[in-house]
């Protein structure tokens, strides 16, 4: 619900807010949750710039059945990105980024990982498989390999290991057992 509209006055269900402002480098950004719970919830990201300029700007309406569904497209979406941005950008030549040049696409890029594909990555992963085989027998990049094994749990942002214990499957009770340098 916008700040805008009328509440009616026999509406009685609790009204939510929730509002979270986040630091990092030198950007800030505001997230902001509202509605009943019971209607599409509203919500808005907004980043700003050290100078005060809109850098990232995205607003809209989610089910609250589909709470848990987006949140783990959006995790996983925004992590596969952010892996491939960085990718790109340590592994674009200068004559690359002049040129335009594409890199090569591959044969699964793009495509939903199957169950049966994330059971084979944690094994192949936990087996020792360098990147580049997991690269070559799935048919994706290394950006999309390890935002795999970042949203499964096997991995931090910065690729540095984490295991898994004893109990739990992926992403349960991880711990980092290596620093990054």
């Amino acid at each position: 619900m916008d700040d805008n509209e009328y509440v009616p006055e026999n509406d009685h269900r609790p009204h939510l807010t929730l509002e979270r402002h986040l630091t990092i480098g030198p950007h800030v950004y505001q997230l902001t949750a509202s509605g009943t719970g019971d209607e599409s919830i509203g919500l808005t990201v907004v980043g700003w710039g050290p100078t005060g300029e809109v850098v990232s700007e995205i607003s809209g309406g989610i089910s609250p059945a589909d709470l848990a569904p987006v949140a783990d497209a959006l995790t996983s979406t925004l992590a596969g990105l952010a892996a491939l941005r960085r990718q790109r950008l340590s592994s674009v030549t200068p004559a690359q980024a002049t040129l335009g040049e594409r890199p090569k696409r591959h044969r699964n890029q793009g495509t939903r990982w199957s169950a049966e594909d994330d059971e084979r990555l944690v094994a192949r992963h936990r087996a020792g498989a360098s990147p580049r085989e997991l690269m070559e027998e799935f048919g994706r990049s290394r950006g999309g390999i390890l935002a795999r094994l970042e949203h499964l749990g096997l991995i931090t942002a910065d690729g540095v290991p984490i295991a898994a214990s004893e109990e739990g499957g992926p992403g349960e009770g991880t711990e980092v057992v290596a620093e990054a340098a």
